[in-house]
Parts: C-alpha cells; structure tokens; sequence
C-alpha cells in the first residue's frame, strides 16, 4: 500500500474513532463528578487568562501552545480509545469469542 494511501485510511479511522469516542463520551462519562470539578476549574483558569493584560505577541504565543497540548491530548484520548477497542477484541478473541472469524495467528504473528 502506498504511503498515502495508508496515511489516508490512517487519518480516516482516526477522524471516525475521535466521532465514535465523542459519542460515548457523551452517553456515559459527561456527568463523571471528577470531570465535572476539573471543567469547572478550566473555565475559571481561562476567565482569568483573558483578564490578564497581555502583549498580542503574547496572547498568539500562549493560544498556539494551548491549541497545540489540546490538539496532541485530543489525539492521545482517540489513539487511547482504539487501544480499548483492540484490547476488548483481544479479549474476545483470548476467550473463544472470536475463534471462528480471526486466527490466533493475527494476534501471535504465528503459525497455528
């Protein structure tokens, strides 16, 4: 497979992944109490941070670096949330779940 192809189907399951992980997020997790006191938090510190008296050069410099731990955490919960998923089919698999659909050499690399 080329390189861009794999990028592609790359950046695709990552997109659907990070659809799907939102999606649960809000079914099961939204009202954690933990997440809920950490939310709040957050938004206290950033009503502090735009009261803070700032050069523009300044502002730009601490959005980029925000934006970007945001956008690299973001990614890190997607890839976290696949691993999930592979390890709930690897589960699945090491139970006899899945002994009629995917070989144990998939999961080993070895021969059965």
């Amino acid at each position: 497979m080329e390189g861009t192809e794999r990028e592609q189907i790359e950046d695709t399951l990552l997109q659907l992944m990070t659809r799907c992980r939102e999606r649960a997020f809000c079914r099961y997790m939204k009202d954690y109490p933990e997440y809920k006191r950490l939310l709040k938090i957050s938004c206290e510190a950033d009503k502090n941070y735009y009261k803070m008296e700032l050069t523009k050069q300044q502002r730009e410099q601490i959005d980029f670096l925000l934006n970007s731990r945001a956008d690299a955490a973001d990614c890190e919960l997607t890839l976290t949330y696949l691993a999930g998923i592979l390890d709930g089919v690897h589960f699945l698999q090491q139970l006899g779940f899945l002994d009629m659909y995917v070989s144990d050499e998939r999961w080993t690399g070895k021969e059965e």
